[in-house]
């Protein structure tokens, strides 16, 4: 077992579960546990399941570990857990459904207890890479929720594990920073969709349309206003983005997070890839507008030729330029681009 133990220090773990204990201390295994502690790993040990008046166990016994009691669905203690100055924290352990040698069973013991929380530990270690064994397990001790007589006591220790304000506590540490992004094609009248980037509950969405293009940021950069109304994960472009860049926003307890830019949000835009040599291809086939202007289009070199409302392909060229113009029709203004048509 002690060599165990190292080998999973040595390995880079975060939290080792020891699901075992003795009545005597073995100086191997307390020194092996001591290796790992002092390569910043938690080691969380079973108080044991000796009855009340039973001697305390080891590992647990060794201040070094995580001592863990049982509880049942009622919050009441386990009748085989024992008592102790040792005992740190308590965690369900009756009735707990486990592997078994064929298949589950449902078992008793602090040692179900006891991966209760190595899970825990493990899910805040995931949660936040850089923070300590001692701060995983101080965050557990200080949100647990007291039980038995007030404040800690020989029966519960500090209390029940308490996942969910184990993690308020982690947030406020170490304040969540998310980075918001956004989908969109940069056409007027469709539809940008978010993503929060964040499991948070009770999010709040926000949408910006902003001057000039810019990276993520966790200020409201200074060209960008709020869209009225905007608040849901998807956005209708309108008008009003023309020649815009969006931003989608979530706020957060610990801030309001911007995404980056994407594109600009364009009135006109290039709706074929590309034409085959010879063809004919209609205006509305060639490009796509939200304006209900009219289209018109201009060859800026021989290798299209343009006819009333089709645009003919060379068959001789591997592109040619065009002249794109939307007359102005309300709410939008005159539109326009030049563009490169591939001939393939």
């Amino acid at each position: 077992m002690a060599r165990g133990i190292r080998y999973a220090a040595d390995s880079g773990v975060r939290v080792i579960n020891l699901s075992l204990g003795g009545s005597v201390e073995s100086t191997s295994l307390t020194s092996a546990v001591q290796y790992a502690v002092d390569k910043g790993v938690l080691v969380v040990a079973a108080s044991g399941n000796g009855f009340a008046d039973a001697a305390p166990k080891w590992p647990a016994a060794s201040d070094l570990t995580l001592a863990v009691t049982s509880t049942d669905i009622n919050n009441n203690v386990g009748v085989f857990a024992q008592r102790g100055d040792y005992i740190d924290i308590a965690a369900p352990g009756v009735n707990i459904l486990s592997t078994a040698l064929g298949g589950y069973k449902a078992l008793n013991g602090t040692s179900m207890s006891a991966a209760y929380i190595s899970g825990a530990a493990a899910l805040l270690f995931s949660a936040q890479p850089t923070i300590t064994s001692a701060q995983v397990r101080d965050i557990l001790l200080r949100t647990a929720t007291d039980l038995g007589t007030a404040g800690r006591d020989t029966t519960f220790g500090v209390g029940l594990v308490n996942l969910p304000a184990a993690f308020a506590e982690l947030f406020r540490l170490f304040p969540p920073s998310v980075t918001p992004t956004f989908i969109s094609s940069g056409h007027i009248g469709d539809v940008a969709v978010g993503s929060t980037m964040t499991a948070a509950a009770n999010v709040k969405m926000q949408w910006y349309r902003c001057v000039s293009q810019g990276a993520a940021a966790t200020e409201k950069p200074a060209d960008c206003v709020e869209i009225k109304n905007a608040v849901a994960l998807n956005y209708q472009t309108t008008v009003r983005e023309l020649r815009k860049f969006l931003r989608f926003s979530v706020l957060l307890p610990t801030g309001q997070f911007f995404s980056p830019t994407t594109v600009v949000e364009s009135g006109v835009w290039a709706k074929a890839p590309s034409v085959a040599p010879g063809s004919r291809t209609s205006f509305n086939a060639l490009i796509g507008t939200a304006s209900k202007g009219t289209i018109s289009i201009a060859s800026l070199d021989k290798n299209c030729t343009v006819k009333p409302k089709v645009v003919v392909a060379s068959t001789a060229s591997t592109g040619c330029k065009l002249k794109i113009s939307v007359k102005a029709a309300a709410p939008f203004p005159a539109l326009g681009f030049t563009m490169l048509l591939p001939i393939n």
